[in-house]
């Protein structure tokens, strides 16, 4: 009886299972992308600070902000403030 219960429910169990990987998923996905936001803003930081510290102008580390980092004036201009 209990084998013949589980088969009656195998296809809800896998579509549970299937959801909660999925969400799952998902989850790691967002961290993932949430950290390298944040090692990215913090390497931005960075390089701005060194390239401070040998006097580049702004507009050559916003220039270089928007090369290396494939950024849009207004994101690279946000960095030097």
């Amino acid at each position: 009886m209990c084998q013949a219960l589980m088969e009656i429910m195998k296809p809800e169990i896998d579509e549970i299972r299937l959801q909660e990987r999925k969400e799952t998923t998902e989850r790691v996905e967002r961290e993932a992308e949430k950290k390298i936001r944040e090692t990215t803003e913090h390497a931005i930081k960075a390089a701005v600070k060194s390239l401070r510290r040998f006097n580049t102008s702004d507009l050559d580390i916003k220039m270089t902000l928007m090369e290396d980092y494939n950024l849009s004036e207004e994101e690279a201009l946000s960095y030097l403030k």
